[in-house]
């Protein structure tokens, strides 16, 4: 019997195990692959992140920092140079991860979970308490009676590593993403130095569709060769239960992921650090693992409050569709939003409580 046992190796799942384990908690990480393997992902440390990982003392990969991040959309380009978005290549990432964590590890492909059961298709795991950490087709979200992912409550995207070059330079394209699928989205070009580019394109609120065409027009249009393709559904906001006694979700399988910028490994990494402390707070404090879920509730507040508001925005953006002249009136306050949000200078709280901001 483990104290813990983690679904999932991802980031969510590999902060979960760290902090569990430091904290003397017996944890288990189970996964389809053992890192590192491929996750589709744009890779983008951004500031705030990169911050939280240094200062928990966790050491990570990236191989290239986007110190100019280049924005179009409605014509009108916008140039933001500041603290540098470090780029990180996901099987790099994660491995490192889960060998910080010291952590058992499993393959296996986690079919659900029955009370304090990890069901597998090789084997059962017993756990205290269990986290769902396996993103946004979450076998423990579905346990829990979450339905699987779809046009209503995911954005679909497309990613590749592309060769070439594009020095330190990032880029940010709402304008392509529309002209080329008449979806609400945008298409990414983010640098990892010498080992290509992150190039990418997401859109949302609408029916899902096939992007590799666009996806590779986008990357020739930056004159890079595009590599392996990949898709993957991306949440839009769309928060599920936090668990339920036991049972805990974190990361993108509880639906962390902000719904206008599509940042996901921010939230993976702080809510799977929670979801450790609940962890400990319930078996260590308490002496009840069934008060685990409450813990977690009561400790990821702030962070559920910001996933709303980040949907509230995303969904009114949505709503105009792309409206050339709603996006310039908006634009310019959304850009200065989000540096300030990707820096850890503010949240989406403003929004609310100081409308001058978007003036």
């Amino acid at each position: 019997m483990y104290d813990l046992v983690v679904v999932g190796a991802g980031p969510a799942g590999g902060a979960t195990a760290i902090v569990a384990r430091r904290l003397g908690l017996k944890v288990l990480v189970i996964d389809r692959f053992k890192p590192p393997r491929e996750k589709p992902c744009g890779g983008g440390l951004t500031p705030r992140t990169w911050k939280m990982l240094d200062r928990m003392g966790i050491e990570y990969y990236w191989y290239g920092e986007c110190k100019e991040v280049r924005v179009k959309v409605a014509d009108i380009r916008y140039t933001h140079r500041g603290e540098p978005i470090r780029v990180t290549r996901r099987p790099e990432f994660d491995k490192a991860l889960l060998e910080q964590s010291g952590a058992e590890f499993v393959v296996d492909k986690v079919l659900g979970v029955e009370g304090n059961k990890v069901v597998g298709e090789r084997g059962i795991y017993e756990g205290s308490i269990i986290v769902g950490a396996d993103g946004a087709n979450s076998a423990v979200a579905k346990s829990l009676g979450e339905p699987p992912p779809g046009p209503k409550t995911h954005a679909i995207a497309f990613m590749s590593i592309a060769e070439g070059d594009l020095g330190d330079m990032c880029l940010i394209d709402f304008d392509f993403a529309h002209e080329e699928t008449g979806g609400v989205g945008y298409a990414w070009a983010f640098t990892l130095g010498d080992k290509g580019v992150d190039v990418g394109i997401g859109v949302g609120w609408g029916p899902w569709r096939d992007l590799k065409e666009a996806l590779a027009k986008w990357a020739e249009s930056l004159g890079l060769k595009i590599g392996p393709v990949m898709g993957h559904p991306l949440s839009l906001g769309s928060l599920r239960t936090l668990g339920r006694r036991n049972v805990l979700l974190a990361g993108e399988a509880a639906g962390f992921v902000d719904a206008s910028t599509g940042e996901g490994i921010y939230y993976a990494i702080a809510t799977g650090a929670l979801a450790a402390q609940a962890a400990y707070v319930a078996l260590k404090v308490r002496g009840n693992p069934g008060e685990a879920t409450a813990v977690y509730k009561e400790l990821a507040r702030p962070y559920v409050e910001e996933i709303k508001r980040s949907r509230m925005i995303s969904r009114l953006l949505g709503a105009f569709g792309y409206n050339k002249r709603f996006a310039r009136l908006v634009g310019p306050s959304l850009v200065r939003l989000y540096k300030m949000l990707t820096s850890g200078e503010a949240t989406y709280s403003p929004l609310l409580i100081k409308p001058k901001m978007l003036r």
